[in-house]
């Protein structure tokens, strides 16, 4: 487990990490099981706050490992969340790239997905919409993070960004700039 679902909609949900220091890696594919049916996400965004939303984290000008010799205590008052957006959900084994009938629960534990899983759900280029149009993230930077992460699993690469690309044009209206943009960030050819 990595975290927990605290804040759930239709199109995304919020996971506290299980502690502060534990980053998941930004366009990280995450998995929630909610009774039959796995749901399918992306990592869109972290942050590490205060767990009192009335009060900032202070600073100490010192290291970190001066602070947890001196103030081991000021972590405990630290979370660490993630933004996601849902890919798609998979029900009796067949994935569907939309959302499922319901948001996730709260509370359901949160874990990566695998290989097998990533390239399933990266099957269609569907879920290049969804990141390219997150509104709470810079949808390219995401796009590009979840095109590196896809195409790193599959034996021809270069084929699986070709035709990524393709549709990605077609999802951009066919913008040349924004599509060179993007694709200038996946680096795994």
């Amino acid at each position: 487990m990595i975290g927990e679902i605290i804040e759930s909609r239709t199109s995304e949900f919020i996971v506290e990490t299980v502690e502060y220091d534990f980053k998941l890696p930004y366009g990280s594919f995450i998995r929630t099981v909610d009774d039959n049916r796995i749901i399918y996400g992306i990592v869109a965004g972290m942050s590490t706050t205060s767990i009192d939303n009335n009060v900032r984290a202070k600073a100490f000008f010192k290291s970190l490992d001066e602070l947890k010799l001196e103030q081991p205590q000021i972590f405990s008052l630290l979370r660490t969340e993630a933004y996601c957006i849902v890919l798609g959900h998979s029900e009796g084994g067949i994935f569907k790239p939309y959302y499922p009938p319901n948001h996730p629960t709260l509370h359901l534990q949160v874990e990566f997905a695998d290989d097998k899983e990533i390239i399933e759900v990266t099957e269609s280029f569907t879920y290049l919409l969804k990141t390219i149009s997150c509104k709470d993230a810079d949808g390219e930077e995401l796009t590009a993070a979840a095109l590196r992460k896809a195409a790193s699993l599959r034996e021809n690469r270069r084929q699986y960004l070709v035709e990524a690309g393709r549709e990605l044009f077609k999802i951009l209206d066919y913008d040349t700039q924004k599509l060179k943009s993007i694709m200038e960030r996946v680096d795994v050819i």
